[in-house]
């Protein structure tokens, strides 16, 4: 049987803390090198014993490793190395280097062998993002949407960094991704939205037997300041404009578009479940459904305008019971762009963002950038606007809490409107009182007489 020589040396990478575990084997003629994935304090270091010093803290780079967590690790690869080795002597071979790291982290966890004839084979960031969505999105029941989010965070993150791996994803990863975002002219909003994507698949892997992701890379913040985004939506006058708009025959599709639209405005549906409403949800005026993305009990009551489109459409339900035949939400979303532009919808949106640390402001016409869910708003908005308290829309939209509704209540400028006229009113009516407390009995029977008839007037 053959011995094989071999020598065990941890060290750390003097530029960056990085924690390695160096095997050398007969007489120096081969050698493998191992990330552990962990991080020491040099100051902290044992250089003797070649671990971290007992009962010391290692701060680096916004991220602390106890000591026994990074002795540990090393002491896995310390106890699995001369295990591979004895594999091999027992067969009578000596590995070479690219055997014993496939070994060594075969016995790990950190490879995952393929078929009986196939040789084993590296876990890539692909293919745990293949499983990621397989058994996150079975267990969420998460539409083509939510998956192709999460594949965006991944294909950003291997353009911005090719030499991406599960084992190698740093905290300079993640400030590389940063820049990458700020140099292709994504706004800060999206960025911060991107990483928490980004993240959530992070911490996936971080379960996974064999993985070990940083955690000052699962606690990165981009640091990258964002300003609030225009709440668009129209206003109920635009509204009755737009629903009574009369299209072309030959505008069929501009027409549809733009009642799909309304009904959502009149309803506060999303698109899914726009797409999902059958005529069984609809019972005595009222639509009773399962929202698609978040599974709240919706209870609606149809307005007149509902109906009116209800009405309109009534015979024309497809096989399956839907009440509308409802194309894919990019088509329906360039469908209600040509339709308000049509119908006149072009109202000034400023949309003012950041990129990095500059300042954008960009001029839209409403129909430029109107979209399915803005019809959500409307109905918020537009509710809010008339009195309707954030606890009956609530009901209607599915929302949770209060808090999602102040975007709409400090933005509305119906709500903001009718809120100030009440200082007119209370105005009015102080004048008026100051005024008849100086009045005399004669005057005040002509006041009397005159709002009688006044009031008799307005209500013929």
């Amino acid at each position: 049987m053959i011995e094989v020589n071999f020598n065990i040396r941890v060290f750390i990478d003097e530029r960056d803390n990085r924690v390695f575990v160096r095997v050398r084997w007969n007489n120096r003629a081969n050698e493998a090198t191992f990330v552990t994935g962990m991080y020491a304090d040099k100051s902290k270091w044992d250089y003797m014993n070649h671990r971290a010093q007992k009962s010391t803290v290692h701060e680096i780079k916004g991220r602390k490793y106890p000591a026994h967590e990074i002795n540990e690790r090393i002491d896995e690869f310390c106890d699995v190395i001369p295990k591979v080795f004895s594999i091999y002597e027992m067969n009578n071979s000596v590995p070479t280097p690219s055997e014993l790291k496939l070994m060594v982290n075969k016995e790990l966890g950190r490879i995952v062998e393929g078929t009986e004839n196939e040789k084993p084979k590296r876990v890539s960031l692909k293919d745990l993002l293949d499983r990621f969505l397989k058994e996150e999105g079975n267990a969420k029941n998460w539409d083509d949407d939510c998956k192709e989010k999460y594949t965006q965070a991944y294909q950003h993150i291997t353009a911005a960094v090719p030499s991406v791996s599960p084992h190698n994803i740093t905290i300079d990863s993640m400030y590389k991704l940063r820049d990458w975002y700020v140099k292709n002219g994504y706004k800060n909003r999206t960025i911060n939205k991107q990483y928490v994507m980004l993240k959530c698949f992070l911490k996936w892997i971080n379960r996974q037997n064999g993985f070990f992701i940083p955690e000052e890379v699962l606690a990165f913040r981009t640091n990258l300041k964002v300003m609030n985004r225009t709440v668009t939506f129209m206003y109920y006058d635009e509204l009755l404009k737009f629903s009574a708009f009369k299209f072309n025959k030959d505008e069929e599709r501009l027409s549809k578009a733009r009642d799909l639209w309304c009904f959502m405005a009149y309803t506060s549906l999303r698109y899914s479940d726009l797409a999902n409403l059958k005529t069984g949800h609809i019972n005595d005026d009222r639509i009773e459904m399962m929202a698609q993305k978040t599974g709240e009990r919706l209870s609606i009551p149809l307005t007149d305008g509902a109906i009116s489109i209800l009405n309109r459409y009534k015979g024309n339900e497809t096989d399956d019971g839907n009440v509308f035949v409802v194309p894919s939400n990019q088509k329906l979303n360039d469908a209600i762009k040509d339709a308000a532009k049509a119908a006149g919808i072009d109202r000034i949106i400023i949309d003012t963002y950041l990129i990095g640390s500059k300042r954008y402001e960009v001029q839209h016409k409403f129909h430029e950038i109107i979209s399915c869910h803005d019809a959500r708003r409307t109905f918020v908005s537009c509710s809010l606007a008339m009195g309707i308290t954030p606890q009956v829309v609530m009901k209607c939209t599915g929302h949770k809490g209060y808090n999602t509704m102040k975007p709409y209540i400090e933005t509305a400028f119906e709500t903001q409107s009718l809120e100030m006229e009440k200082w007119n009113r209370n105005q009015y009516k102080s004048e008026i009182i100051s005024i008849i407390d100086n009045l005399d009995e004669k005057q005040l029977k002509i006041i009397l007489n005159y709002s009688q008839t006044l009031t008799q007037n307005m209500s013929i």
